[in-house]
């Protein structure tokens, strides 16, 4: 029985730490892809509540060492709440490699500045490369309020 309370004490500190949010003035979310061979399109996904708000939204990659371009080209296609369909290419400078090798990267682009999420609910982006990448671990959006 102390055991379980135990967990349930640290599951409950967790939450309050994550519930602190850390300074952070927006949200991100990442999805793990095959640092092998990714191909495969993945999903982020965000809830939109404050239809009003103006936001700024970037997409994110982290990579190793493996990954040898100097730039990748991501496929980015958007799904509103209501059905809405857009999609579009987005270019990503790779930073390149300073110190150890076993450090990740990782590499940000701009999608939007100043954009509205007009429709309330789960807005979905399907991130994929344009081609088979080696070296890339994560992929992810991060969207903030705008200032």
């Amino acid at each position: 029985m102390g055991r379980f309370r135990r967990i349930g004490r640290l599951a409950a500190l967790g939450c309050a730490l994550s519930a602190a949010g850390c300074g952070m003035t927006g949200r991100a979310s990442a999805v793990d892809v095959d640092a092998r061979a990714w191909s495969e399109g993945v999903v982020l996904t965000a809830e939109a509540a404050d239809t009003l708000a103006l936001y700024d939204i970037e997409f994110f990659v982290r990579c190793n060492a493996r990954l040898e371009e100097d730039t990748l080209t991501l496929r980015i296609v958007t799904l509103t709440p209501d059905s809405l369909r857009c999609e579009e290419p987005l270019r990503l400078t790779i930073p390149a490699r300073s110190g150890a090798a076993a450090l990740r990267r990782e590499a940000r682009a701009t999608y939007r500045l100043r954009a509205r999420m007009a429709s309330p609910g789960t807005w979905c982006w399907r991130v994929a490369p344009t081609r088979t990448v080696r070296g890339v671990e994560a992929v992810g959006i991060r969207i903030e309020k705008s200032k």
